[in-house]
């Protein structure tokens, strides 16, 4: 019994050792972006952080324009257009995947009903 007692413990601790260390990075804001632009931080470096702490900030023409007229190199602004369009196309296959589509029976994201099918009023649309 006491053999036991000590595999479950030695479990549990080895267990909460282990989501110790999941710890991510937090995001970097616009202006933590405008701040290592303004110490000189290469482009490729700026990028590289960006990466590391996955910054995708929701970013409008005007703060595209803001960012750049700060001195915010070209390559990160392409950096940071990029990430926007691939976490909205991530989000999109996501909600069109078996989480979100209504349709899914089992195939993938395949578009059920069958395309022939969806004009027809039996579907209802």
């Amino acid at each position: 019994m006491r053999r036991l007692g000590f595999w479950l413990v030695a479990a549990a601790v080895s267990t909460l050792a282990g989501c110790a260390t999941l710890e991510r990075p937090q995001p970097l804001t616009g202006a933590d972006i405008v701040a290592l632009a303004r110490e000189g931080k290469s482009a490729q470096d700026i990028v590289a952080e960006l990466r590391r702490t996955d910054t995708v900030l929701p970013l409008q023409a005007a703060d595209i324009v803001a960012l750049h007229e700060a001195g915010v190199p070209n390559e990160v602004l392409d950096y940071l257009q990029r990430a926007q369009i691939e976490e909205i196309l991530w989000r999109d296959y996501l909600q069109r995947s078996m989480w979100g589509n209504p349709w899914y029976r089992g195939y993938g994201s395949y578009p059920w009903p069958p395309r022939h099918y969806r004009g027809s009023p039996w579907w209802g649309y």
